[in-house]
């Protein structure tokens, strides 16, 4: 008869590095969408780290404004900074502000905030 310690590690044993990080994997691609009060942006996700942090890239077709995604947040280097956990990511923009959106489905919905005086809906849709 199994003891409970045999239990808890043939449970964890079960679980394949794949599906514990599946939700980060799939926000890898490209995202098409609106910001309010920026308009049209595009997010490029090239990778997410086993720790969470998303390289790649934000693109914002007002004034063609192009932030790729670093360690932190630098408007004079032009680097957001972006952090996955589950269905949720984080980004701290280059510019201000915090993107909060969840993944669901081939969508990415949430807001964006900067400081108290903004708050809007950012939406994009994988491409």
């Amino acid at each position: 008869m199994p003891t409970r310690r045999t239990l808890l590690i043939t449970a964890g044993l079960t679980l394949s590095p794949a599906a514990i990080a599946q939700p980060a994997g799939s926000l890898v691609g490209q995202w098409q969408g609106e910001v309010d009060g920026i308009g049209r942006a595009t997010l490029i996700i090239t990778a997410v780290r086993p720790t969470g942090q998303v390289e790649g890239r934000m693109e914002f077709a007002l004034q063609s404004f192009v932030s790729t995604f670093g360690d932190k947040a630098d408007n004079g280097l032009k680097t957001s900074h972006g952090a996955a956990s589950g269905t949720t990511l984080r980004i701290d923009s280059a510019l201000g502000g915090i993107y909060m959106l969840t993944l669901q489905g081939d969508q990415l919905a949430g807001t964006y905030t900067r400081g108290t005086t903004f708050s809007g809906k950012a939406n994009f849709k994988k491409s």
